[in-house]
Formats: C-alpha cells, sequence, structure tokens
C-alpha cells in the first residue's frame, strides 16, 4: 500500500513549515502566490487528499484517490538553477507548458548530488515521497553527476536529458545546437571585417560553452581556407560565478599592445557579453565604433542594454516543450534507438556589432 501523504510530507518536501503548507492548501492568506502554487502542484501529484470527517473523500483510502489522478512528469533540476531567469526558468517554463498539453501533472526536485549507498532503492534515493506508480517518466534538465544519471535510469522509467548529454546512458537528449550557434557568431563577426576574436568563457560551467568554442574554432579554420586574411582567436577563461572576472580580465587587456588586443568580443552568453560590454565603456572604449561584442542565448535585458546587444537566439521554452514530446514518444515507442535532437539557432542583428 502507498505511504499516506501527509501534510508534514508536504512541508518536508518543499522546505516549508506545516503552518505554509495547510495555510497554502486551506487557500487561506499569509503565504505568496509562488508557494501556495508550488504546494498545490505537489500535492496533486502526490495525490494529497484533504479529508474532513463525514467528507465524502473521508474513508477514501490512497489507492482509490490515486486511481484517478493522471501521471507526472519528474522534473530533475540542479538547485544552483532554480533560480536563475533568463535561461533555465524559461526552459523549466516549456517544460511545464509541455506537461499540461499532454494532461500531467509535473514534479520539480533537485536530487542530492551524493547518492547514498546501494543497498537503498533508486526511488527512495531520488524522491522518497513521490508515488512512482504515477511517473510517467523523468526530464533531466542540465548537466548532474554521471553517479545522479545512474540512479534516474535504475528507476526504469524512461529518461530525457535536457541540454546535456550522456553517451554512456541509453538516454534521448533534447539540446541546442551550439556548434551552430558558435559558427554562427564567428562568421557574422568576420563577415563585419573583424580580424582578432576574443572568446570569454568559463571551461567549468557547461558543456554547451565548450561545444560552442568548437563552433567558433570551426568557423575561423574553415574561412582560412577561403580568405588570405589571418585571423587571430583566443579564449580567456574566467570564473564565472565570481564577479571579480570582470576586472582582473580588463587589467590583462589593458596590458596588451593596442593592436594585439581583439576588435571583437564573443560572450559564452549573453550575461558574460553584457558585463563585459558595459566594462568596455567604463575603460572609454565605445561599442561598436572601438570593437564590437556579440553574446549567445538572446536573453530580455540583451535587447534593451545599451547598445541592444547582438545576440545568437536559442529557443529555450521550446527546448523543454521539445523535451516532453521526446518522452512521450518514448513512453509510446519504447524500444526505438535513443535520439539527439538539436534544435537551431538564429542570429539577431542589434547595434552591439
Amino acid at each position: 500500500m502507498s505511504r499516506k501523504v501527509s501534510i508534514q510530507t508536504l512541508a518536508d518536501q518543499l522546505g516549508l513549515s506545516k503552518y505554509a503548507v495547510s495555510r497554502a492548501l486551506s487557500g487561506k492568506t499569509g503565504v505568496s502566490d509562488s508557494t501556495r502554487t508550488r504546494v498545490l502542484e505537489l500535492a496533486r501529484a502526490l495525490g494529497y487528499r484533504q479529508n474532513t470527517p463525514g467528507s465524502a473523500n473521508h474513508s477514501t483510502n490512497m489507492n482509490e484517490s490515486h486511481a484517478v489522478e493522471p501521471p507526472f512528469a519528474l522534473i530533475c533540476m540542479n538547485q544552483l538553477n532554480r533560480g536563475e531567469p533568463h535561461y533555465w526558468q524559461r526552459v523549466l517554463s516549456g517544460i511545464i507548458s509541455g506537461c499540461n498539453e499532454q494532461g500531467w501533472h509535473h514534479v520539480i526536485v533537485s536530487p542530492s548530488l551524493d547518492m547514498p549507498g546501494k543497498n537503498i532503492p533508486p526511488e527512495k534515493a531520488i524522491a522518497p515521497h513521490l508515488d512512482w506508480t504515477r511517473c510517467a517518466g523523468i526530464i533531466v534538465m542540465g548537466a548532474f553527476p554521471h553517479t545522479v544519471l545512474q540512479t534516474l535510469v535504475q528507476t526504469g522509467r524512461p529518461m530525457i536529458l535536457v541540454d546535456h548529454q550522456e553517451p554512456l546512458l541509453n538516454c534521448d537528449t533534447i539540446s541546442h545546437d551550439n556548434l551552430e550557434a558558435g559558427i554562427t557568431a564567428a562568421r557574422y563577426l568576420m563577415s563585419k571585417q573583424c580580424r582578432r576574436i576574443g572568446f570569454i568563457t568559463d571551461d567549468g560551467r557547461a558543456a554547451s560553452f565548450a561545444q560552442r568554442k568548437i563552433g567558433i574554432e570551426l568557423a575561423l579554420n574553415h574561412f582560412h581556407t577561403e580568405a588570405k586574411e589571418k585571423f587571430s582567436f583566443q579564449t580567456w577563461k574566467v570564473d564565472y560565478e565570481n564577479g571579480e572576472w570582470i576586472d582582473k580580465l580588463a587589467a590583462v587587456i589593458q596590458q596588451l599592445p593596442v593592436e594585439d588586443r581583439p576588435d571583437a568580443w564573443i560572450g559564452a552568453n549573453d550575461d558574460i557579453a553584457l558585463q563585459w560590454m558595459h566594462k568596455l565603456r567604463q575603460t572609454g572604449l565605445s561599442v561598436p565604433q572601438d570593437c564590437l561584442v556579440i553574446g549567445i542565448d538572446n536573453v530580455y535585458t540583451a535587447a534593451t542594454s545599451s547598445p541592444p546587444l547582438t545576440t545568437v537566439h536559442l529557443c529555450k521554452e521550446e527546448l523543454g516543450q521539445r523535451a516532453v514530446e521526446a518522452l512521450q514518444r518514448r513512453i509510446e515507442r519504447p524500444g526505438t534507438p535513443k535520439e539527439t535532437v538539436m534544435l537551431s539557432t538564429t542570429l539577431i542583428p542589434r547595434e552591439s556589432a
């Protein structure tokens, strides 16, 4: 028999007090709309029923309640990405929209990066309070350690990886064409007669950053065979999470002879490009008169920056929706070969380049 879901169960799963959960379930004031939404979504996913003496549901057991509940998609999201509004929250929005279209509920969890011992069932290690009999499948957002992904696979549910590839696992993957994004950014700058291109990235942050770098290098190497001009390309590795990278990189660039400084910059994402463009202007350089700047993402603030940032558009909401479609396909056709789907990118020219 399934474990009874109580208010305490919901509170433990969400990291809230029993008081807050109770207020949210009863529709009373004292909790924010976002908290109420989180509580109600998890309550539906777990099959929670708010029973009162004498009510029709009071004597209904949990198995009977589950019978009328739709399946849910388990969304695994790194805790560090849950508050990131420009990329992952938009991907998540697409996943939730896709689940709604399928008639599924959804549950968002942040699995521990340190998995427990092998004697613990994988379902308990990932989310012990869930009714796993109703889990339609798993959607993993971004990078997780291989041990975590292995544990998720061991649950036996179909699994889709979003913006992360793991060749050792037999899982479908949905991502952006990051090689194309890098190629597009580089070719555009070369068409603007730029000959010294700098790329600012954080090697340890995401595989997508590394793929974009490879795309830039592919574009430069290919163009070398078509033109007589000489191009230079240099990667500047920074600690993206540490805000001090901006001043440190600026100090290094100031030490270079003017003729060796890049005449164009590519940020591994828009946030890097926007921060760097602001720093360049602080040092007295004008964008785009003195140098060009381009990003990759097309976040909302890219269009309102000064000057507006040229960027390569990534379809974030569509990425999430496509992941749900892939999960539905995998459920319907479990024996088919695994797929890697890459969404194409689009250049958005603006005033910075």
